[in-house]
């Protein structure tokens, strides 16, 4: 398959050894590309130098050197980000819907609210299609400000996608150092999501 002219793209870097946090901010400046983390996965962490003329994805892989995070892209040419998450982590916790950096507490609630969601509605019930949001959960615990970062390649089920997160509401207020916005992807089975969603109990 041909890569896209976005894909082919290249641009010239000159970035030192530096905070993690700092190297992502002047590459995303650069690129236009973006890179979704959770902050607390690359607090303390510092990027390897990157010097020459690379695309955006060899610049990333580069400057993710020794810090022991990769970066995944999701979605292809307008529509694509990259994603990075701990070398070692699974892809998607065996279930088919990720949030980036550690699942516990609230964030395996927020998890298992929106795997719910999902399931419920034919149109957006994981399995078949591979999709990047984020959203922002208020002080009441109702999801807020979704947006579709990389498309699931059906307009009509982006727009269920957007409206069915739209409504999850988590049952509790969330915890004031939750790291917002918050990103959640989608996979496929063949990705290696293993859970289906009749083995989703249902929960208010």
């Amino acid at each position: 398959m041909a890569s896209s002219p976005a894909a082919d793209a290249l641009f010239d870097f000159d970035l030192p050894a530096q905070p993690l946090i700092d190297a992502l901010q002047h590459y995303g400046v650069l690129t236009r590309q973006p890179a979704l983390f959770r902050s607390e996965i690359v607090d303390g962490r510092t990027s390897a130098a990157v010097s020459g003329r690379y695309s955006a994805e060899e610049a990333l892989h580069l400057l993710l050197g020794g810090t022991g995070l990769v970066a995944e892209r999701f979605g292809h040419d307008a529509g694509s980000a990259f994603v990075l998450r701990p070398m070692l982590d699974a892809k998607a916790d065996g279930t088919g819907v990720a949030s980036l950096g550690g699942m516990d507490g609230y964030p395996r609630l927020i998890q298992t609210r929106v795997w719910q969601a999902l399931c419920a509605n034919s149109r957006t019930a994981p399995g078949r299609y591979r999709s990047l949001l984020s959203f922002r959960v208020d002080a009441s615990g109702q999801i807020q400000r979704v947006r579709l970062v990389v498309s699931s390649g059906d307009r009509e089920r982006d727009a269920a996608l957007l409206d069915v997160l739209g409504r999850v509401r988590m049952g509790s207020t969330p915890p004031s150092d939750l790291a917002q916005p918050v990103a959640v992807l989608v996979l496929p089975h063949e990705a290696g999501a293993v859970m289906r969603c009749d083995q989703v109990q249902g929960g208010g």
